[in-house]
Order: structure tokens, then C-alpha cells, then sequence
């Protein structure tokens, strides 16, 4: 059981790289490189892990249908609006939003699975909702640039709120209904990143003129960062403590993700987050873990 859980923290601090990561890497490439990149090496990860495991097959429509549905919902509506987000607000509001991708989970399962509503989801909900409101700072004067750059906070706040409950859906209901109807991890990982990176490849004609290209070397490194360790190591050593211990066991310690990125905004990218953003991130971890302890 401890294992487990020492596994369980370990993929949240990978999580919490591969979310991090994001920020240096849009100082040298644009969103939509960015995001065909990122899940092109996740997909060439799952490819070669689901053959080497053995564990990659041929899935029926229905599954595949579904995991193509989670990689579009996920990976491309939910990146973009992330890295549209990081691009408003600090690190470590956003990852503090984004990360309560739990609870948005539980609220589709009471949409389009019918679970029933506990009283702790509305509660979590209200946490979340305000957690994100105290994130974004407010002006100290009344000029049009403090007005501004709140106005500009409080977007990136709510892309970080879209975000977090697109991933949350599409964990929970696309995602969930493809194991159920059979698709193997391994299968649901690969035909997820390979959506992912499809749909970004298709909004390519769309979005170009408004997200001119721009691509760096070193930029890539940081993709490839955030790709291979979110994949290689998080997923996998996620996939390791369920082995070990039961979903309700392990589900609470997700919640440590939000933490780590904090840590690593703090350390490693010099954000210093204020008091009241402080409560903002407590705010939302003690939703994910209302949710997390009732799995």
C-alpha cells in the first residue's frame, strides 16, 4: 500500500513537469506547434510501449470511436485553452485551476452517466469556482494598464476553468467508457495522443494567421520534455500504483499535482505567488481532494 502511494506522488511530480514545461516552451514555439509535437511523441511512446508490452491490438469501433472522442476533447480543446491560459496568467494559477480536472470529472459522470450528485461535488464546485477567482489579482491602482493586465488574469483564469473541465470530462466519460468497452490502456493511450495530434494538425488552416508560426530548437526540447515525461513516466508509473492498490487509495494523492507545480513555478520559473493567490491554490486542492476522497 505504501508503494503505492509513493508511485502515486511520483507521477504527480512528472504530471507536474510536463504541465510546467508548457511555459518555457511557448517562449520559442506557438501554441498549435506545440500541441502536434507534444502528442506526436506521446503517440510514438505508446506505439512502441503497447508493442513492446504486447498489449496494442486492433479495438472495435465503439472503443476507438471513444478514445478518438477523449484525444479531441482532451488533448486539443483542452491544450489549446491551457496554453491560452498560460499565456494570460501566471504558472501556478493556472496549473492551480487546470488541476481540478477531478472534480469536473465527477460532474460528468452525473451528466452523462447518471451517477447521482453528492452534496461534497457542490461543495467542491463552489471551492473550485472561487479558488479561481481569488487567483486573479487584483489592481492596486485604477489605471487602464492595472485594469488591463486583471482583464487579461481573469481570461487566463477562465481558459484554466475550461480547461480543467474539459479534461475532466473527457477523462471521465469518453475515456472511461473505452476501457469499459474493452480497449486496453496501452490502446487508449495511443489512439488518444494520435487524435490529439491530429486535431491540432487540422486546426492548422484555421488558426494560422492568428497563431503565426514560430519554432525554436530549443524550444522543442521543452515540448519533448513535457511529452515524454507526462507519458513515459507519469503514465506509467500511475499505471503501476493502480496495480498495487485500489483506484480510492490513490485517487486523493492527484491532488498533490497541483502542488508540485507550484513548487516548480516557485523554483525553477522565479513566479512568487501572493498571499491571496496562496488561498486561491488551497481553495482548489481542497476541492480535488472532497472529490478524490469520496471515489
Amino acid at each position: 500500500m505504501r508503494s503505492a502511494i509513493v508511485l502515486a506522488l511520483a507521477a504527480s511530480a512528472a504530471w507536474g513537469i510536463g504541465m510546467t514545461a508548457a511555459t518555457p516552451a511557448l517562449r520559442y514555439v506557438d501554441r498549435l506547434t506545440y500541441l502536434w509535437t507534444r502528442w506526436g511523441l506521446v503517440a510514438a511512446f505508446a506505439l512502441a510501449y503497447g508493442l513492446a508490452t504486447h498489449r496494442l491490438v486492433v479495438p472495435a469501433f465503439e472503443p476507438a470511436m471513444w478514445a478518438v472522442v477523449a484525444g479531441l476533447v482532451d488533448a486539443t480543446a483542452g491544450g489549446f485553452l491551457y496554453l491560452l491560459a498560460l499565456e494570460r496568467g501566471s504558472t501556478h494559477e493556472v496549473t492551480a485551476v487546470a488541476n481540478t480536472a477531478p472534480l469536473w470529472g465527477v460532474f460528468g459522470a452525473v451528466l452523462f452517466l447518471g451517477e447521482p450528485l453528492r452534496w461534497t461535488v457542490a461543495v467542491a464546485a463552489a471551492s473550485a469556482i472561487v479558488g479561481a477567482w481569488f487567483l486573479v489579482e487584483r489592481p492596486r491602482d485604477g489605471s487602464e494598464v492595472a485594469s488591463g493586465a486583471t482583464k487579461r488574469r481573469l481570461a487566463g483564469a477562465l481558459f484554466a476553468l475550461l480547461t480543467g473541465i474539459l479534461w475532466g470530462i473527457a477523462e471521465t466519460v469518453p475515456a472511461k467508457l473505452a476501457l469499459e468497452a474493452g480497449l486496453s490502456p496501452e490502446s487508449l493511450l495511443f489512439l488518444f495522443a494520435c487524435a490529439g495530434c491530429a486535431g491540432a494538425l487540422a486546426l492548422l488552416p484555421f488558426l494560422r494567421r492568428r497563431v503565426p508560426r514560430h519554432a525554436e530548437a530549443k524550444g522543442f526540447l521543452y515540448v519533448a520534455l513535457s511529452g515524454v515525461v507526462w507519458a513515459g513516466v507519469g503514465w506509467r508509473l500511475w499505471r503501476f500504483s493502480l496495480a498495487q492498490a485500489p483506484a480510492s487509495v490513490v485517487a486523493p494523492v492527484r491532488g498533490a499535482t497541483l502542488v508540485f507545480c507550484l513548487a516548480y513555478s516557485i523554483v525553477f520559473l522565479r513566479e512568487r505567488p501572493s498571499l491571496r493567490a496562496l488561498f486561491g491554490i488551497a481553495l482548489a486542492l481542497c476541492a480535488v481532494l472532497l472529490v478524490s476522497f469520496e471515489a
